[in-house]
Order: C-alpha cells, then structure tokens, then sequence
C-alpha cells in the first residue's frame, strides 16, 4: 500500500515551521531560564523582578506541558524539528541501526544524568560556564545564514556535541530527545500528569503493534490503554497508522499545537517586554554619572563609531563623549535575534553610561549579544583609553547559561592610578581586608624592591568552590600586572572583587569594591608588620 502523509502529520510540519520562525531558540531559552532562577537562588542572588521574565516563561511552558504532555517537544521544538529532518535524510541511508528494547530503557535514563551534571556543575558550582559546552547554542548560532562564514565554534565543546547529534540523528529517530535532552527530562517527569493523554481501545485491538513500531521516542503503546509515559511528545503518528482507529487524543493536535505556540511565542515577548530594564534617557544617564567620575573623565570630547561580534553577527554602534564622560551610546545595526539584543542593549547600555566604563556584567540569558556590544563601544573608544573598574552588583554572580549565553566577557582595565605603576610599592609585608559575599577576605602582601611579590590568602568567608577559582585567578593576574585593575574570574566575581580589595587595602591604594553599596575609600588603612 502506497504511504500517504496524513492531515495531522502535515499540519504538525506547518506548526514546526511555524515556531522555527517565530522562536527558533526558544528551546534553549527556556533551559537558560531554568538555569539561571536555580543558579540565582543557589548563589544568594536571586532578585523577584531580575527573574520574572523568566519565571513566566517557565511557568506557561510547564503549564502546556501538564495540559497537553510533551507538544513542546512534538511540536514547537526546533531541535526536535531538526532531528526530524535528519532522520528522514537517514532513512535513504541503507545502513540501519536498531536498539534493543531493554538497552533503549536504559539510555532513556541517561537525559536524567545530563539534567544532574548541568544541574550540579554548570548551575551549582559554574563548571564549563565560561566555554561554548552547549549544543544548543552553536545549533542557535548556526541558524543563521551569515554565520557560516566561520566555523569555528564547531571546534567548541558544544560544536563537537552537535555534530554527534546530527549523526546519531541520521540513524536513531529523536536520537537526542530520547537519550540526551535535559529539558526534555524535566518535561517527561512532568507530562506524566498531563490532563489529555492519547487513549487506546485495547478491546478492539489486533495486537499489531504498528502503533509501537511507528513512534519515534520507542514507546510501547500497544501495551497501554492510556499513554502517560513521559516520553511520548504527542507527535501522534501512533493515531494515523491504527487500521482500527483505535488510538484517539482527546484534543485536536493542530489546536493544542497551534495554541502552545503562540501562547508560549506571547509569552517570550511579553516577559522581555516586562522583564527588561528600561533604557534611560541621554540627560538622565549623563545625571546619574558621579560627581567624582565626572571630574576625573578622561575620555576625549568627540563622537565615535564602533563594531563588535556578537551572536549572528555584528553589532555597529555610535559613542558620545562630552566633557571627557560618556553621554550616549546609540545603537546604530546589529544581527541578533532582536528579543535577545533588547534585553542585552537595555542593561548594557545604562551600565556603560552610569559606570563610565565597558568592565561591566553581561546580562544574563543575552551573553552574546552583551559582548557584541561591550567590544562595540570598547571599539569605538579605543583600545588605549583607560576605563573605570565599576560593576553593577546583584548581577555579579549570574553568568550561568542561555540560551544564547554560557561566556562572560571580562575586560581588562588599563591602570589608572600612579601607585599602581610596577615598581614604586614600598618594601614590606602587610595585611589587608576585603569583602566578598558571604563575608570578609584577609590577605598578606609581600613587597620586594618596589613590586609585589607573593599575595596569600590569610582567610575568607565565600563559598569555597567560588572562591578557589578567584584565588587561581586574580592572585596571578594581579601580580603579573602590579595593579588590582584586573579582570574578576567569571563565576567568582564577588570572591575576585573581596581580593583585589584586600589587596589594595594593604598597599594602602584606591580601590572601590562593586560588592558594597557604600562606597569606602581604603587608602592607608592596611597594617605593615
């Protein structure tokens, strides 16, 4: 018999590309909205109305999925789309590969292993969050035509996963749903709830098994009446090849599908509508610079232009300075998904204007479109124009994944004070406090003929896997520099901030820690011995 494509089969394709075109991230989006609320409340950062975009996503997403089960992954998914795609590119390959069914139980299991090790290393103690580890994200990336002039990030972390899961693709249908997906193990432990399951007429059925052979995730239907398994993504392929027509799903496929997805799109869009922070205007920014940062701008009057790379390609913007400070910053054209780009250039921007300087935290879930527009504005000033070393604070610890974004961009500030210069310390041991997150840092500096020669921490109060890391780090870097004017370790950045202040506070130099609303001088207050 000649196979025909059915109605819902074709309307399930229109659906995929309708989403494609829509959210063609939103996959990864939700993971990095996931992963930045539970980053935020494991590091003590979480903010209610920093979060609430993503709250919102993640709440409607995970209400569709208890209503309708997996029609996410069935039909909104663009991965899952792009698996489709491959399988049925596979299948002219003449090489077949099947799994056995108590090998398939076990590797279903291992998308639960993935979730811990994310949950635990990326999310808990930042481990990979400064390399490109995701495969969603080159995917992302690799969305769009202009990226690939380069292809380089193939050769990252993320890059290498996703050519495996295009090849495992090819011959295992919804190779990476089945057995790798993180979110899609948090849906399947939730769709097992789910209000509208696909129902089986087990007293009118053959036992064919068509139905178990046909589905794509390996789910034995024909031995269930109701099929809550939570790997089933609704696809509903199972109900088109029953002779009988003995499957049925108790709501319209294209409804359900039509519905999730624009209700999810509308929801993406209200919560960076609702989420993002406003961009001040040009008088109000200049008025929130500080009266000293005013008075020691050392930017040249003028009005520059500059580009950076951020997620599909570049990203030109126009700089003003007026009286030695930074008044505008103009976006001028940029490649980013614009959803992405409105939140990095709504937090951004202000940091910029408000801190004098392009040391600043990238927003979290737009990584890439943030660094697009740092190094645009580094660009446009220059390399050889000294910055202020100011962040922003809450924000400091919240460099964890997104969908577009798993790097924080650090800058490297040019040293801005005559203390600082290698070579003019004063010979001496001296001891000297700072504060990180949880508490105080002490340190012990060692000066010989006029440059700092060992720094070595005396006690800290942070969280040992955060502090570490800024230990390794900073100690190097400042060192190597003879200046605290260095770049906080990503993932550690309040621990990097407690040390370079302590540092300062034994040498005795300026130094004002972005961890502390009060601004404190700590010239002069450390102890020599």
């Amino acid at each position: 018999m000649k196979h025909q494509i059915k109605p819902v089969q074709v309307v399930r394709a229109l659906i995929q590309l309708l989403a494609f075109l829509t959210v063609p991230a939103l996959f990864a989006t939700v993971f990095s909205a996931i992963g930045g609320t539970v980053s935020s409340l494991l590091h003590g950062s979480f903010v209610l109305s920093e979060r609430i975009d993503s709250i919102m996503l993640v709440v409607g997403v995970f209400a569709v999925t208890l209503i309708w089960g997996r029609v996410f992954c069935g039909f909104i998914c663009s991965f899952g789309a792009m698996q489709d795609l491959l399988h049925a590119a596979g299948s002219l390959i003449p090489f077949k590969l099947h799994i056995p069914g108590k090998a398939d139980k076990w590797l279903k299991k291992l998308k639960y292993v993935v979730l811990a090790l994310i949950a635990v290393g990326v999310w808990g103690f930042s481990v990979g969050a400064d390399t490109v580890w995701s495969p969603w994200t080159v995917f992302g990336m690799y969305a769009s035509v202009s990226a690939w002039s380069s292809l380089q990030y193939f050769l990252t972390i993320g890059g290498v996963l996703l050519l495996l899961i295009i090849i495992g693709s090819l011959f295992i249908e919804r190779f990476f749903c089945k057995y790798l997906c993180p979110l899609g193990a948090m849906f399947s432990a939730v769709s097992r709830f789910r209000f509208f399951p696909v129902k089986r007429q087990a007293v009118k059925c053959v036992n064919c098994r068509l139905c178990s052979a046909k589905c794509p995730m390996s789910v034995p239907i024909s031995e269930y009446e109701s099929v809550t398994s939570g790997e089933c993504i609704r696809c509903l392929k199972c109900t088109e090849v029953c002779t009988k027509e003995n499957i049925k799903a108790d709501t319209l496929p294209a409804i359900s599908g039509t519905l999730a997805v624009t209700a999810i799109a509308g929801l993406t869009y209200a919560g960076i509508l609702t989420g993002m922070p406003k961009i001040p205007e040009q008088d109000t920014a200049a008025a929130e610079i500080s009266q000293e940062t005013a008075s020691t701008g050392r930017f040249t009057d003028g009005t520059y232009t500059g580009t950076g790379n951020g997620f599909r390609g570049a990203a030109t913007v126009t700089v003003q300075v007026e009286n030695s400070v930074i008044t505008d910053i103009t976006v001028d054209s940029y490649a980013d998904d614009s959803e992405f780009f409105s939140r990095a250039e709504s937090g951004i921007i202000p940091q910029i204007i408000q801190t004098q300087s392009t040391d600043v935290v990238a927003v979290s879930g737009a990584t890439f479109s943030s660094r697009g527009l740092i190094e645009a504005v580094k660009a446009a000033l220059g390399e050889e124009i000294p910055v202020v070393t100011t962040q922003t604070t809450q924000q400091n610890h919240k460099q964890h994944t997104t969908a577009e974004s798993t790097e924080a961009t650090e800058t490297v500030p040019q040293m801005t004070e005559p203390a600082e210069q290698a070579g003019i310390f004063a010979d001496g041991v001296y001891t000297g406090t700072g504060s990180g997150l949880r508490g105080q840092t002490g340190v012990t500096v060692t000066v010989e003929n006029g440059e700092i020669t060992d720094i070595t921490v005396n006690s800290y109060q942070d969280d040992a896997p955060y502090f570490s890391r800024a230990e390794s780090g900073i100690i190097s870097a400042i060192m190597q520099a003879q200046s605290v004017d260095v770049a906080a370790v990503s993932g550690a950045t309040f621990s990097s901030n407690s040390i370079k202040e302590a540092v300062a506070n034994a040498l005795g130099i300026s130094y004002t820690n972005p961890n502390s609303s009060a601004q404190q001088g700590h010239g002069g207050h450390g102890r020599r011995h």
